[in-house]
């Protein structure tokens, strides 16, 4: 099994990287259901009422700013809970919702990979 050491677990130069830029600075986020997994558990365990099942069907502006300080952790573990939603402004928020929906869309399998059991390939 591989190891991997992102935000406090193990490192995976495979993991999926979705770039998306807010105000001109580019920040990448993680769409890997074990580092979503990961950031959804440390952020309850800091006080966070964190839902990433029901969350991520449905795409509003509550859950995109859930959903961008989840996904952004991964690369970017400095930033905190509230420091990730507070960076998405209005002129942001659309990309940033554009780049979650697009990453999520990527890593759903295909109906053949279901069929076949194979992994979804992430997207690049």
């Amino acid at each position: 099994m591989k190891s991997r050491e992102i935000a406090n677990t193990k490192k995976d130069a495979t993991l999926p990287r979705t770039p998306v830029m807010i105000g001109g600075k580019s920040y990448d986020l993680c769409f890997d259901l074990g580092a979503l997994s990961e950031a959804e558990t440390e952020l309850r365990r800091q006080g966070h009422d964190v839902n990433l099942l029901a969350a991520l069907p449905t795409q509003n502006l509550a859950n995109t700013r859930v959903i961008f300080a989840a996904a952004v952790r991964a690369f970017h573990p400095e930033l905190g809970f509230e420091e990730a939603q507070k960076m998405l402004t209005i002129g942001d928020l659309y990309n940033v919702a554009d780049a979650i929906f697009a990453a999520w869309s990527a890593a759903m399998p295909t109906p053949s990979e279901e069929k076949n059991g194979d992994p979804p390939q992430a997207a690049e």
